[in-house]
């Protein structure tokens, strides 16, 4: 658009020329033909040189960049470790103290009641093994056979004879049976102590009193079970 314009602008000015000398009479010489054609042919090498020097409009379709996906990449799922597996301790094995025995009840009908003459029911064989064998007490070591003899002859050794002592206890104490009596007397025996005999006074807690906490309730049935057998 611009070359046109300069071309159409240079025609202009010599056409307003021509006309100005026309206008003053003045008749065309061959001079002014050669300058005119001399203008066009420079006009026209103008208009050569700047279409040749012009930029084209032709845009170029510069693709745009495309983005190329990233694959995800796998997200490995995490391992368990095992834990090893915790020693579980072994129980020891711990021995029990022995039961403390309590205190008979008086039942009717059974062994510590009032009427009759029950038998214990514990075993004399493993009772006498009870008998002789030595206790850690309160009063210090001690056996029934170190202060009480099992001989028909009843003799008084720290504690009475035991010969019949099942048959004494029948009637020792108001409202007490044999079998009461006697495991009274081995748990409590300060409760009742037996009179005097040719040997003097029995004084009291001559005899240990914890055999609750020292013989278990299986070892208690089994030596009055052996004194039953005293006769």
């Amino acid at each position: 658009m611009m070359q046109r314009s300069h071309r159409l602008f240079a025609l202009l000015l010599l056409t307003l020329a021509a006309l100005a000398s026309a206008a003053c009479g003045s008749v065309a010489t061959p001079e002014w033909a050669a300058e005119a054609q001399a203008t066009q042919v420079a006009l026209a090498a103008t208009d050569e040189h700047l279409t040749a020097i012009a930029p084209t409009n032709t845009p170029t379709n510069t693709p745009l960049p495309t983005s190329t996906p990233v694959p995800p990449t796998e997200t490995s799922a995490p391992t368990s470790t095992p834990l090893p597996p915790t020693e579980t301790p072994a129980p020891t094995n711990t021995p029990e103290p022995p039961t403390a025995t309590s205190e008979p009840t008086q039942a009717a009908g059974g062994p510590g009641s009032g009427g009759g003459n029950p038998q214990p029911s514990g075993d004399p064989v493993a009772g006498q093994v009870v008998f002789t064998t030595t206790y850690t007490t309160a009063s210090g070591q001690w056996a029934c056979s170190l202060c009480h003899t099992a001989t028909q002859d009843e003799m008084r050794l720290i504690g009475p004879g035991l010969w019949n002592v099942s048959v004494r206890a029948e009637t020792r104490v108001d409202g007490q049976n044999a079998y009461q009596y006697v495991r009274h007397s081995i748990l409590a025996p300060n409760d009742f102590i037996v009179p005097a005999d040719a040997g003097g006074p029995y004084p009291p807690s001559l005899m240990p009193q914890n055999y609750q906490e020292v013989l278990t309730p299986e070892e208690l049935e089994n030596v009055i079970a052996y004194l039953f057998t005293l006769k």
